[in-house]
């Protein structure tokens, strides 16, 4: 009996651990990219106001969850809330309704899969910049040709990096990202 109440106990706390805290700053101007998240049941978001208007973080109708943060003004106010059942969230601000987003609650996923489905690379295809969004702060990146050749690195700059590609011929190029030992690599085209 106390082998399996010892099992169930590191079962419990090794879920525990793996949940995590996904940031988002909160201001005019946020939503699609930089306000949509893929999370896992568990995982909780904290959104940071970001300019010192008023803002909320509130469910929309047909949201599987509910949440509001009421109002609140300035810069540093922070909103928390803990996702706890699969489906799709969509949220507003109901001061600024512009400022939207959806927050995905889907199957357990390995902390690889949430870095890089919490990434947003636009435009695709790039011509000059190219902008990298995530929720993990990011460190580095390096461009590759379809040859495997290293054609451009960098350091990233947090959370929202641009990636000069005016240099760049046209074509196919993969691009590798990396936050600690997280990386992954995206398929990017450049006109």
């Amino acid at each position: 009996m106390k082998k399996i109440t010892l099992i169930f106990v590191a079962l419990i706390a090794s879920i525990a651990s793996a949940q995590t805290t996904f940031d988002l700053n909160w201001a005019i101007g946020s939503n699609g990219g930089a306000a949509d998240l893929t999370v896992e049941v568990g995982d909780t978001v904290r959104w940071t106001w970001a300019d010192a208007l008023p803002h909320t973080v509130s469910n929309l109708s047909g949201s599987q969850e509910d949440f509001d943060s009421g109002t609140l003004t300035g810069v540093g106010q922070t909103f928390s809330y803990t996702f706890t059942m699969m489906g799709s969230n969509p949220y507003q601000c109901d001061v600024h309704p512009s400022m939207n987003g959806v927050i995905t609650v889907d199957q357990v996923a390995s902390i690889d899969e949430k870095f890089r489905i919490n990434i947003s690379l636009f435009p695709n295809p790039a011509s000059d910049k190219l902008t990298v969004t995530s929720l993990y702060e990011l460190e580095s990146y390096k461009v590759y040709d379809v040859l495997g050749k290293l054609v451009s690195q960098g350091s990233a700059n947090g959370n929202v990096t641009e990636i000069d590609m005016s240099a760049l011929q046209n074509g196919l190029y993969f691009v590798n990202l990396s936050s600690g030992e997280l990386q992954s690599t995206f398929k990017i085209t450049k006109r």
